[in-house]
């Protein structure tokens, strides 16, 4: 007797392109649902349907979709899809995230009011309605359900805020907690959590805090990697994040591990992909597998022992050219390079992590060499940018060296 076919999944969003990848890699028979603001994709093996639905302007609109008589799993790794996947599978049944927990992670100020008692943070408050003591500045504001850097604003001192309450009005504002920061990336089951690595962050600094750089594993001393371990299982554990992939920002401050904020999907900015590099853990296989009970994930296959993605910090400047892509993807330890930027495109100024130009993702043995290879890849790149400033300054450290 033949083996009946597994129950396919639903999936929510187009994007990130690792979902469909890895169910199609998985040889798991999928359902999706496109929003209607998202570009058709191309289909292939597994995918069973492709729906237009407006998830997310209407996370219920998932109800009136046609599925499959039989549904295993209902999985979204957008950020926008995480309530409406949660619905449905309350509605069905199905192994899932909650939907209190996604509606915790994706409101900062709930979120801040849950981890109130249980993980340390901020003093907070939303603009116009709390007013933030002196000992709360410099604080950051910002939206309340944001996303890459988009809203934020940092505002260093108490003289400078009554001008800024009326336009910041209703935005959250949290005090600014200085120290490195960090990215937990994890997985949640049946037996807890399960700590995939820890990613050192790099910002632009104030005022945007725009994201340019990472590296996994992070250079921590052991008991303070200890702490932040600790720190999220608690935060996941009090926001009820009990299922699939999570990112957690963290930050160290005197020794004291902060909670920035918590997703329950996988991060973005490549750190998935540096950390299958690095440990040969796929945070989005493992995150398919936990809806999925029984599963079992392959033997994990590290490639090198650090990795990174580095952002190319071309601003305030037009674009002429740069150096042929091709070439620069077969230097040593190159993973990924994507330049999004033309010659002759204008470069605005950061103000939020999509106008970034182009990244490059690299793996080496050792840091200092890790650091190397991405210096090299920028010189190798030559971009030629028409800007009062020295294209030489182009490449600064990928971390801190203290």
């Amino acid at each position: 007797m033949r083996p009946q076919p597994a129950p396919p999944v639903v999936l929510v969003g187009a994007r990130p392109a690792e979902g469909h990848a890895t169910l199609t890699r998985l040889g798991i028979p999928f359902v999706w649902i496109i929003d209607p603001g998202e570009p058709l994709p191309q289909t292939g093996p597994g995918v069973l349907a492709v729906h237009r639905a407006p998830y997310r302007d209407d996370p219920t609109c998932l109800l009136e979709v046609p599925l499959p008589r039989e549904t295993a799993a209902v999985l979204s790794f957008t950020e926008f899809g995480l309530l409406p996947a949660a619905l449905l599978c309350e509605a069905l049944g199905l192994v899932s995230v909650s939907v209190g927990a996604v509606l915790r992670t994706r409101d900062k100020l709930l979120m801040r009011r849950v981890l109130r008692s249980t993980c340390p943070g901020p003093a907070f408050g939303i603009v116009g309605e709390d007013e933030p003591d002196a000992d709360a500045f410099p604080l950051i504001a910002k939206p309340v359900r944001g996303a890459g850097s988009r809203g934020l604003h940092y505002i260093a001192r108490p003289a400078d805020y009554p001008a800024l309450r009326d336009e910041l009005r209703g935005l959250l504002w949290e005090r600014y907690i200085r120290g490195p920061e960090y990215s937990v990336e994890a997985v949640s089951g049946e037996d807890g959590h399960r700590i995939l690595g820890v990613t050192a962050k790099r910002t632009s600094g104030r005022p945007r805090f725009i994201e340019i750089g990472h590296e996994t594993p992070a250079p921590l001393d052991p008991v303070v990697r200890g702490r932040i371990e600790e720190c999220v299982r608690r935060c996941l554990d009090a926001l009820g994040v009990d299922r699939g992939a999570s990112h957690t920002e963290v930050k160290v401050e005197d020794g004291l591990v902060h909670v920035i904020e918590t997703h329950t999907r996988a991060g973005g900015d490549r750190i998935p992909l540096l950390t299958r590099l690095v440990t040969g853990l796929d945070q989005y296989e493992l995150a398919v597998r936990s809806a999925l009970p029984g599963a079992t994930a392959a033997e994990p296959q590290p490639r090198f022992a650090h990795a990174a993605v580095h952002y190319f910090p071309w601003e305030e400047a037009v674009l002429a050219g740069h150096a042929d892509t091709d070439r620069c993807r077969a230097l040593d330890g190159v993973v990924e390079l994507e330049v999004h930027a033309r010659a002759g495109d204008r470069l605005p100024l950061w103000q939020h992590s999509h106008q970034r130009p182009g990244h490059v993702v690299v793996g080496a043995d050792s840091r200092d060499e890790l650091h190397a290879r991405v210096r090299t890849v920028e010189q190798a790149l030559n971009p030629v940018l028409h800007r009062a400033c020295d294209p030489g300054s182009l490449a600064p450290p990928l971390l801190p060296t203290s």
